[in-house]
């Protein structure tokens, strides 16, 4: 890292309006480490780098300053505040719906232990083996998951994944659950038809589900 790190670590916390000793406590650190990064004297490992970017809500690049913007969105701002015709889904109102709930959760560091980007990313990454393994996307596309050519894409490969995507979605429980508010019209319509597809499609195929579960 060069000087830029530093002269950003301390910015962003005097911007923030947080002593030192107040900043280091909630990131977990002594005040003499903090000092120590603010001054350029040491250097941090990847670890802390990604903490500060969550605590501060910027990204790692910007803490490095290889941008200007603050977050990941870039051009995407434009997209996740504009809300028209969302009601009608398309790729945009996903897109939106995904920055929405990350930047919901950064700003309100309640369920800080849940990794938005891992979760996604596997979610995703499921998708992709299974894709792949049908013939509908490249096989290099999967990673390592078609190394030497053995397909991953097998039931308990994906139960593996199945698993991990759990294990992120189930943190610790917040002892003072946020509050109701108003519902961004992307996430309602994401929600709409994944109870929809879940409910009204994949139950025809199972036993039926308790009728006060329904309402």
């Amino acid at each position: 890292m060069d000087n830029t790190f530093p002269v950003i670590l301390y910015g962003l916390r005097k911007e923030r309006g947080l002593s030192q000793k107040e900043a280091a406590a909630q990131l977990g650190i002594s005040q003499a480490l903090l000092s120590h990064y603010e001054k350029g004297i040491r250097e941090c490992g990847h670890s802390f780098l990604i903490k500060v970017a969550d605590f501060y809500g910027v990204t790692c690049d910007y803490l490095l300053g290889r941008t200007t913007s603050r977050n990941y969105r870039g051009g995407l701002e434009d997209l996740a505040e504009n809300e028209k015709n969302d009601t009608t889904p398309s790729l945009s109102t996903f897109v939106k719906a995904g920055i929405l709930l990350s930047d919901y959760m950064r700003k309100n560091n309640t369920y800080g232990s849940v990794r938005i980007d891992n979760l996604i990313a596997i979610e995703i990454y499921k998708l992709i083996l299974i894709q792949a393994s049908a013939g509908n996307l490249p096989k290099n596309w999967a990673g390592r998951a078609f190394f030497d050519n053995q397909v991953c894409a097998t039931d308990m490969y994906l139960s593996i994944i199945d698993s991990a995507a759990e294990a992120l979605c189930n943190p610790s429980k917040n002892k003072n659950p946020l509050p109701d508010a108003e519902i961004p019209v992307a996430i309602s319509t994401l929600v709409s038809i994944a109870e929809d597809f879940v409910v009204r499609d994949c139950t025809k195929k199972t036993p039926p589900l308790p009728s006060e579960f329904l309402r």
